[in-house]
């Protein structure tokens, strides 16, 4: 495993905290096999990994218990959480989300705006299990700045939090179940997919059209044909803060938004359509931290790429100099998994 960029928690796993790590290093000492992962999450400033025996570990910020460890301290190495048997992890600003092989959804950490949600309590220090309506399973979570949303099996969307962000246009409906009010979202058609910025909402439907719901300051909630160019052809949405993307079956990445610190890989033009993110080869795999990104290509052995802000050394080439286009890091080859957060990096690699 190694990792790089904002450690002032210690979520990079190397049992101190520094404000940046300029390059990758190696994780030593780690309590999990790399090859066992199958999920990562990065935060604001926390890292949970899960593996295949059940296990979740994690390391970095806890002030509002999003590590799940039952109190707030901060730890700076992998540290067991405990047994969930968690198929996804996801990682928010103070909030963390896991959901299992059955489609059971946990949540845990800050619960000021009721994005966990637990009655009046400010914060859940242990994943704790939320019932969905009608019995809904979960098969994907994410979070907004002080939102919460998932995505059921049934292809529909619950809100859970602060949603005054959503257009007045939007159809919305309250459902209550287990004295929690859930907002369900009102589409046309079935949702497949769905990403979240802090105050908006990038969504692919059945027919594989993009639909975009919340603040559009920056583009990153654009709708039309321009964010449709590769219908039905799309594998992977992901978002930033403000801006957001996705990945095309032909291994193509698109991206629009905010683009001050470079967070589209187009240069310091600004990201009024869908940038084409310009690489040597096809990705495999891509994910957006708070403002910067990473890609890994079909060249698996030395193609991971990252772009945009790198104040703290996130794109992990040397400097904090933004980084405007897609640069390769070198060094690093057999790379399996990929996870951004808010100004730092994490990957798995093949043991040689």
């Amino acid at each position: 495993m190694f990792c790089w960029g904002a450690n002032s928690h210690g979520q990079l796993g190397f049992g101190y905290h520094s404000e940046l790590v300029e390059r990758p290093q190696q994780v030593d000492s780690l309590p999990f096999e790399a090859e066992t992962v199958l999920s990562i999450g990065c935060g604001g400033g926390h890292t949970l990994v899960s593996d295949d025996k059940g296990d979740l570990y994690g390391t970095g910020w806890n002030n509002r218990g999003q590590l799940g460890l039952g109190h707030t301290e901060d730890v700076r190495r992998f540290t067991l959480v405990g047994r969930f048997h968690f198929q996804l992890i996801t990682c928010g600003w103070d909030v963390s989300g896991g959901i299992t092989v059955d489609g059971d959804l946990y949540l845990w950490g800050s619960n000021v705006w009721q994005q966990v949600p637990a009655g009046g309590d400010k914060f859940v220090p242990t994943p704790t299990k939320l019932a969905l309506p009608a019995g809904s399973r979960a098969k994907k979570v994410c979070f907004g700045l002080r939102h919460t949303c998932v995505l059921t099996e049934s292809g529909t969307i619950l809100l859970l939090g602060k949603s005054k962000w959503i257009q007045k246009e939007t159809t919305m409906q309250t459902v209550a179940h287990a004295g929690i009010d859930f907002y369900n979202l009102e589409l046309a058609e079935k949702i497949t997919d769905v990403a979240s910025g802090e105050n908006h909402l990038v969504v692919r439907l059945e027919n594989g059209s993009i639909v975009c719901i919340g603040d559009n300051k920056f583009r990153q909630s654009a709708n039309g044909a321009d964010l449709n160019v590769c219908k039905r052809e799309i594998v992977k949405l992901d978002s930033g803060w403000s801006h957001s993307g996705y990945l095309t079956k032909g291994g193509q990445v698109y991206l629009w938004g905010r683009n001050n610190y470079g967070q589209l890989g187009c240069g310091a033009e600004p990201g009024d359509e869908p940038a084409l993110l310009d690489l040597e080869s096809n990705v495999t795999e891509f994910c957006l931290g708070s403002q910067h990104g990473l890609a890994l290509t079909a060249a698996a052995t030395d193609g991971l790429f990252t772009w945009g802000w790198n104040e703290h050394g996130n794109c992990g080439t040397g400097g904090t100099d933004n980084v405007l286009t897609p640069t390769k890091l070198e060094g690093i080859r057999r790379v399996t998994k990929i996870a951004a957060g808010a100004g730092f990096c994490c990957v798995l690699v093949k043991k040689a």
